[in-house]
């Protein structure tokens, strides 16, 4: 019997950063017609908490954040997904890419965000400003649908990983509420999504201190917030066996000067081409580690 056809899953979620916010495509980088070697959930046939099975289509730079309608930005997902089919049409060896994006620009993992566990169920579709989607349960929901989507199609698969990009929005909270509850809600989330998709590679992005981050914090309170949720990520890794992806380490990056050379004008969003410094790291991971895939 021949043995099914293994694909790779990639998973991206978080806030803005993950959604690629404030970096807009340029017309000639949008991919409008669909690849034949990545796969997206579109939000218009996914984005629900009554469905029963995944629809995956060609992926598209547009429609496959199943969480805020932002689309054709420079998002990791898209910068990977075009890395991606490239590589496979430039005879590379990969397997066919799977990848679900779970995104929403300004929401933490604390109580009053919509990352939050415990949050009642919510679908409200829409932009960032109008969307109001329970993501943890949503998620759950849609990773409960894995294997029984691939089991249909005839495909085995399996997460290469699982790249968490938020936190900034949880540098509102007071010091003592973060050391109280922060890590067990992390825990709660990982452990809830281990139950669904089984072991998975876990990644964190580091969260850099930027120059907005100092113009808005004179007392560094916040500063001191942002360093704790770091503390975080690094027991969870140790916690998880996971990495932790440092954006300073990209070659755009320039110490002591305005934004880093790492963001946008704003000083919070991260610029084109970090994030497809990110994605080259992530393919060029698989591609040395895919003999054992």
């Amino acid at each position: 019997m021949k043995n099914n056809e293994k694909c790779a899953v990639f998973i991206l979620l978080g806030q803005s950063n993950a959604v690629g916010h404030g970096v807009p495509m340029k017309e000639e980088d949008k991919v409008l017609l669909p690849m034949k070697n990545v796969f997206g959930l579109s939000r218009e046939k996914n984005q629900s908490f009554d469905n029963g099975s995944l629809f995956w289509q060609g992926y598209t730079t547009a429609g496959m954040n199943l969480a805020e309608e932002q689309d054709h930005t420079y998002s990791v997902a898209n910068c990977l997904a075009k890395r991606w089919q490239a590589a496979i049409d430039s005879g590379k060896a990969l397997p066919d890419l799977y990848i679900i994006h779970i995104a929403i620009g300004a929401q933490g993992i604390t109580r009053g965000y919509m990352w939050y566990p415990d949050r009642p169920e919510k679908m409200l579709p829409g932009k960032l400003g109008t969307v109001d989607i329970s993501l943890y349960p949503f998620t759950e929901h849609i990773f409960s649908l894995l294997d029984e989507s691939f089991r249909k199609m005839g495909k085995d698969y399996e997460v290469m990983g699982l790249h968490w990009r938020g936190g900034e929005n949880d540098t509102t909270v007071e010091i003592e509420e973060l050391q109280a509850e922060l890590e067990k809600i992390y825990i709660r989330i990982f452990d809830g999504f281990k139950a669904q998709i089984g072991a998975y590679p876990l990644v964190f992005h580091k969260l850099v201190c930027h120059d907005r981050t100092m113009d808005l914090d004179p007392t560094g309170e916040k500063l001191r917030r942002l360093h704790y949720i770091n503390r975080v990520f690094e027991s969870l890794s140790e916690r998880y066996g996971a990495e932790i992806l440092d954006a300073t380490k990209a070659p755009q990056f320039i110490p002591d000067v305005r934004g880093n050379g790492i963001f946008i004008g704003d000083c919070v969003h991260y610029t084109p081409e970090v994030n497809d410094w990110v994605a080259e790291q992530i393919l060029a991971a698989f591609l040395a580690k895919k003999d054992i895939f």
